[in-house]
């Protein structure tokens, strides 16, 4: 599959749930997108989506896995896909998972299916990554200060009924992790075909095991290019002998150094692709009707503490 460069540009929306192999230019980080639908599929059942702010110091990542696999699971995957454009401008991920899980908890009462995501909003100025986990394998985290990777587990709230997948019940509440990258650091998001694959034994991964294997990982490329550090992991796993049977799709992304958006040209030429998006009769994602989020898109001093 041919490699290419997504360059995220100000109010722009890239994703879907097609194979693909990209790298990711944002402000604040870099990245690289690996999806491969099950059986060498034009699409799947997982679904990704990477997108800017106007001012380019928000940047929003989600990964989604629908249950199933083959034509049924690509056909959940574009109507998820639809509810992720609709609600990308919601800052919080709470909020979002919470909306998008309504939505699709309505579609699956007329016989749709369900899907566990992982949110992500990541802060530029600062460095602050806001995550909301939907019953999704937990993204893994490396330290560039201790050179150890780690997992970033669900908060324990105390409740029952909470952070379910996306779907299962429309009055789920979901809760979320805030976290401080520094330059160096990096997030790995995957589906769970990574942490469920297989070696000839039976004996499955799970996320203890990738863990180790991607800590086993050795060489500068791997600590500081998401590319080579995708790449590698497949080819670790690949060369212990497990096997994957399921859509696979790996988003990784590397905290470069802090920013503060981009420019106010830049920003404006974001402004007007929204105006033409909305004169050409396309459809644009909701916003988030909240203080922090209307203001925060005009006034570049606004602070990060509104937006939590």
């Amino acid at each position: 599959m041919p490699r290419s460069t997504a360059p995220i540009a100000c109010s722009e929306v890239w994703g879907g749930n097609r194979a693909a192999e990209v790298a990711l230019v944002l402000p604040g980080l870099e990245g690289w997108v690996v999806s491969r639908p099950w059986h060498g599929a034009e699409a799947g059942g997982d679904v990704h989506y990477v997108s800017s702010c106007g001012t380019g110091r928000i940047t929003r990542l989600m990964l989604a896995d629908v249950s199933g696999h083959g034509a049924s699971a690509a056909a959940a995957g574009v109507q998820l896909r639809r509810l992720m454009h609709r609600y990308l401008n919601h800052i919080d991920p709470r909020k979002l998972a919470l909306r998008m899980n309504r939505d699709l908890a309505a579609l699956a009462g007329d016989g749709g299916g369900f899907a566990t995501a992982v949110v992500m909003t990541f802060f530029s100025p600062d460095g602050g990554l806001s995550l909301c986990n939907a019953g999704h394998p937990p993204p893994l985290l490396y330290r560039h200060a201790s050179k150890k990777w780690g997992t970033i587990d669900q908060p324990d709230t105390g409740r029952r009924i909470v952070n379910l997948p996306l779907g299962v019940l429309e009055e789920s509440g979901y809760v979320g992790r805030e976290l401080s990258l520094e330059p160096g650091d990096m997030i790995l998001a995957y589906t769970d075909c990574l942490s469920e694959a297989q070696q000839p034994g039976g004996k499955m991964l799970g996320t203890a095991g990738l863990v180790e294997a991607i800590n086993q990982l050795e060489g500068e490329p791997t600590q500081s290019s998401p590319a080579a550090l995708i790449d590698a992991l497949l080819e670790h796993l690949w060369g212990k002998g497990y096997t994957m049977d399921d859509d696979l799709t790996a988003i990784a992304v590397r905290c470069t150094a802090r920013s503060g958006g981009v420019s106010f040209w830049r920003g404006l030429v974001g402004a007007g692709r929204s105006v033409a998006a909305v004169l050409t009769g396309r459809a644009l994602p909701l916003p988030e009707w909240s203080v922090a989020n209307l203001l925060g898109s005009l006034y570049r001093g606004y602070k990060r503490k509104q937006h939590r």
